[in-house]
């Protein structure tokens, strides 16, 4: 059994934060309904590549998620909401700060209704502080968490050429409310999970990102930042990660292609040289590599243990040999998009194959789930009417 199966989630978000968060529930068992408005819906559904309407973005990101579509700004749909909330574990919202407080749903109105109910805001900025009521996109985030300036292409900050801000916030609303659960199995009680993509991007960068900047003592050794040399190399036929970060692995590195010179240089001899020269010493693996094609150094540093790939394009990851062995990509059918290729479920790390649903249409799951709130076929017809609720093709 899946270990989040049983396990009801309400999720009120767009774009990737939170539908990626809950996509990760999804993937470890858990039941999502997607509540979007009556208008476009989630945004995500129509970025990137696309076919009948579809994106590829989004049928990967809410992949078994069932939507429900209906306009929270009437009294009749703010009581649907709260029907949702009653049988729900978890209630999950990307709103900015404040926004659900004038809809009625700020967590101190649904806590007094449902004080088991683990509510999770995932905010740009968090509640408090100057930017709590900007509005923050990835490029916003890369910026002032340290992404971006650490990312330098001669000399000048530039961004990850993904949503790598989002994802690490999404990544942080999924364990956080992972932990939320566990605390609830002991206490019976919920919690408030106050997230935000600035603290999540911090917290994930600080260790590494700001390493040369996190020693106050006067008598601290603070080096340069090793990742702000971090590089791919250059070889005859492409380019190759080679990472021989131990003292070991370099020297293994240097007997593989006969560096002998390299290998008894003083300014890289322990990793304490290597550290103090880190240019240096990556210029030298640069040299070395480039006199070879890539088969050849990633075959000859495999085999003596050190830390080497091929870099690929996008899409010559799903080919790779041990992508392959995993099925680590999966061949999926929707019935809207046709065939597409997406990851396998989280679950997997359990050792359950669980079946991912389709990527719900807008609104494809409305009357199914007013249904089974227990709503009669005549109010879902009055609901219709009165545009309270859309359902897909209408």
């Amino acid at each position: 059994m899946p270990p989040l199966e049983g396990i009801r989630v309400i999720e009120l978000g767009v774009m990737i934060a939170v539908p990626a968060a809950t996509s990760n529930l999804v993937g470890f068992g858990a039941s999502v309904i997607k509540v979007e408005d009556t208008s476009a819906g989630d945004e995500l559904r129509k970025y990137g590549s696309t076919r009948n309407g579809m994106s590829a973005w989004f049928a990967n990101a809410n992949s078994g998620k069932r939507s429900i579509s209906v306009d929270l700004n009437t009294p009749e749909g703010k009581e649907i909401l709260w029907d949702l909330l009653a049988k729900a574990d978890v209630f999950i919202q990307g709103f900015r700060t404040g926004v659900t407080e004038k809809l009625g749903f700020g967590y101190k109105e649904v806590s007094k209704k449902h004080p088991e109910i683990i509510y999770c805001s995932s905010t740009g900025f968090g509640e408090t502080g100057p930017y709590r009521n900007l509005p923050a996109y990835d490029p916003v985030i890369q910026g002032l968490s340290g992404w971006a300036g650490i990312q330098l292409v001669d000399k000048d900050p530039t961004l990850h050429k993904t949503m790598v801000s989002d994802k690490t916030a999404a990544m942080y609303n999924t364990q956080a409310i992972l932990a939320a659960l566990v605390q609830r199995a002991s206490t019976s009680k919920g919690c408030f999970i106050e997230a935000s993509m600035l603290d999540s991007n911090i917290m994930f960068n600080w260790p590494d990102v700001m390493m040369q900047c996190s020693l106050l003592e006067e008598d601290s050794l603070n080096l340069p930042n090793v990742l702000e040399s971090y590089r791919l190399y250059q070889c005859k036929d492409g380019f190759v990660t080679v990472s021989p970060g131990t003292d070991k692995q370099w020297n293994s590195f240097c007997d593989a292609f006969g560096a002998t010179q390299e290998k008894m240089d003083k300014k890289l001899v322990t990793s304490k040289d290597r550290a103090k020269n880190i240019e240096y010493f990556f210029d030298t693996i640069a040299r070395i590599v480039s006199k070879f094609d890539r088969s050849t150094i990633v075959g000859k540093l495999r085999d003596v243990g050190v830390p080497s790939g091929p870099v690929y394009l996008p899409e010559q990851v799903k080919d790779d040999p041990q992508v392959r062995a995993r099925k680590t990509v999966r061949k999926y059918h929707h019935k809207i998009i046709g065939d597409f290729l997406g990851p396998k479920p989280l679950s997997s790390m359990f050792g359950e194959a669980i079946t991912l649903g389709d990527a719900p249409l807008q609104g494809e799951h409305t009357l199914e789930i007013l249904s089974e709130l227990g709503y009669a076929e005549y109010v879902q017809k009055d609901l219709l009417e009165k545009s309270v609720i859309k359902k897909s093709g209408a």
